[in-house]
């Protein structure tokens, strides 16, 4: 009944598709330089049910950011409701052909979960790229100080001149300073949209800067220092790590290239390994061993920089 309801409520409830309509008038008649400030369109387009999901569920707050920092265009409602129907849909084909019950069970939530993984697969790569941009930015910030323009100004000319992510960023944070919001509150905003380690570093620097003083310029040439550093050796140590994660590679996709060879030579030879309860038990075990593996291997050849 939930599921229904979602799915009604985001598609032919009148009430939302005239907030939508009213969402799509503000941004074609406010001028925002050609977009309004994100975290203000997410505040608009929330719907009731999801404002009241996300103050009681953590869980659904962390799918909410997911979707803030991968800057897709589903809404958290739209991505929680194709979860469910995922699973109701592989639980209930499941059921018809009477498969095991906790095969299906696992089966249903890894396919469920494959929304997730996408959005999470998409922010990271939108963090790499802003990461990849970012000391080339604070390059840009620093002279734009020495030249005698202001922080906010300097913050505008990237997102002019740069690309997206980070010139889509930056011209979001320019834009809600615009609108009124406190400066720690939009780069406060900016650092939950990345999450990551360096702009963490440039928004701390910047809050540290606002309430102590200094030079800022020279403050933000030497950050941008540090960042190449750590670019440079975060790729010796992916250079030295490869062989540990190619092996990671074979040893994890082993398993499933012989059971496929053997399935081709002999089926009958392997049936039993899943029409046979002693076979299930097997599943479960080398499953469960499979897991333990791969997450013991990514955490010896994942070295934080």
């Amino acid at each position: 009944m939930w599921l229904v309801y979602l799915v009604w409520s985001r598609f032919f409830d009148p009430n939302n598709k005239s907030k939508n309509q009213r969402l799509k008038n503000i941004q074609t008649t406010i001028q925002w330089g050609g977009q309004a400030p994100s975290s203000l369109l997410t505040n608009l387009e929330e719907h009731e049910l999801e404002t009241w999901l996300r103050s009681r569920s953590r869980a659904f707050e962390k799918l909410v950011n997911l979707v803030q920092q991968s800057r897709s265009s589903f809404s958290a409602g739209s991505v929680l409701g194709l979860m469910l129907a995922l699973f109701a849909v592989v639980l209930l084909a499941g059921l018809l052909t009477k498969t095991n019950i906790l095969f299906l069970l696992v089966l249903a939530v890894a396919i469920a979960s494959m929304p997730v993984m996408w959005l999470s697969r998409k922010a990271k790569k939108r963090r790499m790229a802003f990461e990849a941009k970012l000391p080339e930015a604070l390059d840009y910030i620093s002279r734009s100080l020495r030249a005698g323009h202001s922080l906010s100004s300097a913050i505008g000319m990237i997102g002019k001149e740069f690309p997206d992510p980070l010139g889509g960023e930056f011209k979001t944070v320019f834009d809600e300073m615009n609108f009124g919001i406190p400066f720690k509150e939009a780069f406060a905003h900016l650092s939950n949209r990345i999450r990551s380690n360096d702009i963490s570093f440039f928004v701390i620097a910047l809050m540290i800067q606002h309430e102590t003083g200094g030079n800022l310029a020279e403050l933000l040439g030497g950050l941008a220092t540090t960042i190449r550093e750590r670019f440079k050796l975060r790729g010796k140590v992916r250079t030295l790590s490869s062989e540990g994660r190619i092996s990671a590679l074979v040893l994890g996709s082993m398993p499933f290239v012989f059971a496929t060879i053997i399935s081709l030579i002999n089926p009958r030879y392997i049936l039993p390994l899943f029409n046979t309860p002693q076979g299930h038990t097997l599943l479960y075990i080398a499953g469960g061993l499979m897991l333990v593996g791969m997450y013991v291997l990514n955490n010896m050849v994942k070295i934080k920089v």
